[in-house]
């Protein structure tokens, strides 16, 4: 979409941040633009649940970005203590948003099992967001 001259898509990671994915808020159109900028997989949860993103393939792309922030978290503990832990969590909390949407649990345990596949911690994160975009 094209907001003043500028193209936006729909969910995206912050161009200096690559730690804070940036979504419209979809509640506010058409009569406001809100840029929501979500750093944890709890934030992804409330906006999934909260409907601040609409529609199979945005709610999929959503949860797709939450395991993506949910790999940066399990690699921020020290020696990956708890990471597959974490992950299942991280995994069980976005798919809980919208229990029947079918696109949001399918880019969970796709993500899911990708990242898990990973033995190298460093290597889940890109891993993670490859999948996810």
């Amino acid at each position: 979409m094209k907001v003043n001259g500028q193209h936006f898509r729909t969910i995206w990671l912050k161009p200096d941040d690559e730690t804070v994915v940036q979504l419209i808020d979809q509640r506010f159109l058409p009569h406001r633009f809100v840029i929501e900028e979500v750093r944890t997989v709890e934030q992804m949860a409330t906006a999934i649940r909260e409907m601040h993103v609409r529609g199979a393939g945005l709610i999929g792309a959503s949860a797709g970005y939450g395991m993506y922030l949910a790999a940066i978290e399990a690699a921020a503990r020290p020696a990956a203590v708890g990471v597959g832990e974490h992950l299942s969590g991280a995994a069980a909390q976005l798919k809980a948003t919208r229990p029947a949407a079918v696109n949001l649990s399918w880019a969970v345990e796709g993500r899911r099992r990708n990242i898990a596949g990973e033995k190298d911690m460093k290597q889940k994160i890109p891993l993670a967001l490859r999948k996810a975009m």
